[in-house]
């Protein structure tokens, strides 16, 4: 079952809050050419670049803001431009994609949405038996446009409302969406189907000749609104090309005391890993080390001496999510990040 949180009022005024950091102004400038990336890493931003096309939109009362079809100018240039920090040599996008992997928290759901309604309305009955189409022509032609699936029928509210949580096929403004479900006789109110809390972060912003994109990357009591941030700013122009601006913010536990976070000295199988991760050391570099493992935050959370090369570390214990294993040597620490499944 999906986290539901209602997000009538309270979300749409944090959304705003967190926008007023970096004002958005629509597209009005294209790249040259698409930048180049495999598909694989298209499909790793393509929710992101939705995410600020629906947010973006929204911020700015567009033409757009009632379509629940996205924006793909303004989707296509976000995703754009991160491609080229995915693709470009500066050292900082080593650390927003190698070693925090940053992409938006999905606080903006994309494709999850719930209904509450009047339970005696026949196609609220033909929801509870599991039955689309549901013979209400209206609601059947919203099913079919978008092709919605029902992932939830619940009488978990008691009295005469049920829930419905529904899905799309593909990502839609659900702020649109919402809009038209809510417009149905009998329905108390349709909302997004959000995750609570924050994360990390992506937002955009454009000028005549570039997009600025700004990564940061948030930990502690996140559930409340992550209680330290720390902002990467990147430039990134129509030919793809790319400039990192710097960073600021909260410091990164994990950056004190490592000089190297890219050394092909130390290599670190499988990644991800869910159960044993084994690591070696080029013969050269073979010795006595400490080594520890870090939660994102920079969090030591397994720490041990080792003489023997290669060695493997039981991780099935900790949480899926991303880490790091750092080597200590007498001069200099090497970091490789890894992915718990």
């Amino acid at each position: 079952m999906s986290i539901i949180l209602s997000v009538s009022g309270s979300y749409r005024t944090a959304m705003m809050m967190a926008a007023v950091l970096s004002f958005k102004t629509a597209f009005t400038q294209t790249f040259l050419t698409p930048c180049s990336a495999p598909d694989s890493v298209v499909s790793m931003y393509r929710d992101d670049a939705d995410r600020l096309s629906v947010l973006g939109n929204w911020l700015n009362g567009t033409s757009w803001l009632d379509s629940v079809t996205i924006d793909t100018s303004w989707s296509r240039a976000a995703l754009n431009a991160m491609l080229a920090v995915h693709a470009s040599d500066s050292p900082a996008r080593d650390t927003v994609v190698d070693m925090l992997n940053i992409h938006i928290y999905p606080s903006l759901p994309l494709r999850s949405f719930y209904v509450v309604a009047n339970a005696a309305l026949p196609w609220m009955q033909q929801l509870q038996a599991g039955n689309i189409p549901t013979g209400t022509a209206v609601i059947d032609e919203l099913l079919a446009a978008y092709g919605i699936t029902l992932e939830l029928y619940d009488t978990w509210l008691g009295g005469s409302s049920h829930l419905v949580v529904f899905n799309t096929a593909e990502n839609q403004n659900l702020f649109a969406l919402c809009a038209e479900f809510s417009a149905q006789s009998g329905v108390l109110y349709a909302e997004l189907n959000a995750l609570a809390g924050d994360g990390d972060q992506i937002t955009d912003s454009v000028a005549t000749d570039q997009v600025k994109l700004v990564y940061s990357h948030g930990w502690g009591d996140c559930v409340a609104g992550c209680g330290a941030r720390r902002f990467w700013e990147f430039n990134v122009f129509f030919d793809c090309s790319v400039e990192f601006v710097g960073s600021y913010g909260s410091q990164l536990e994990i950056a004190m005391g490592v000089q190297d976070f890219r050394n092909e000295e130390l290599t670190v199988y499988p990644n991800p890993v869910s159960d044993i991760l084994f690591v070696d050391l080029s013969a050269q570099h073979r010795e006595p080390s400490e080594w520890e493992i870090r939660e994102a935050t920079g969090r030591v959370v397994l720490r041990e001496r080792t003489s023997d090369f290669p060695f493997s570390i039981p991780v099935g214990e900790l949480g899926s999510g991303h880490y790091f294993l750092v080597m200590h040597g007498p001069t200099r620490s090497i970091v490789r990040p890894f992915v718990r499944e």
